[in-house]
């Protein structure tokens, strides 16, 4: 995950390691929660790997809310969920405090949104690292799980 610097700083990136996780945000139209969950896809090289939107949730119909789409197998309590099952290179997420962008990994929550100023631009994207790259490299899931930095 590479959050763009501001200012002339630099880029922060995050290294995963686990597959899947989830992001979640206050939809700007009809404030309410929607949440996509992701899996990262390994392919054969480096750009042959892949982010798969396996299933999204949301509380309200509204702006760019899927309807054809199969209903996801599990519910989850206050939400409709739908099988989206659609692959991308990457993604493009843009986050401020009105939005209250966060992402579920491994247990731990991360508040996006309190790291970067408003309207930041977090880049998701599957991509692999050579072992001397790691050591360069934030591993973000060791911060604090209470989503402080």
């Amino acid at each position: 995950m590479r959050v763009a610097g501001v200012d002339g700083a630099d880029d922060k990136v995050c290294y995963f390691t686990e597959p899947d996780f989830q992001l979640r945000w206050i939809h700007s139209v009809e404030k309410q929660w929607w949440e996509e969950q992701y899996q990262r896809i390994d392919g054969s090289s480096t750009e042959g790997a892949e982010l798969l939107l396996t299933t999204t949730y949301f509380e309200a119909f509204g702006a760019g809310t899927p309807s054809t789409e199969m209903l996801a197998p599990i519910q989850k309590p206050g939400y409709l969920g739908y099988q989206i099952n659609e692959k991308l290179p990457r993604l493009n997420w843009v986050v401020s405090r009105l939005t209250k962008g966060e992402m579920d990994y491994g247990g731990h929550l991360f508040l996006i949104h309190q790291w970067v100023p408003d309207y930041s631009e977090v880049v998701i994207m599957p991509k692999t690292y050579d072992l001397i790259d790691r050591f360069k490299k934030d591993f973000c899931h060791e911060l604090p799980s209470d989503g402080s930095r």
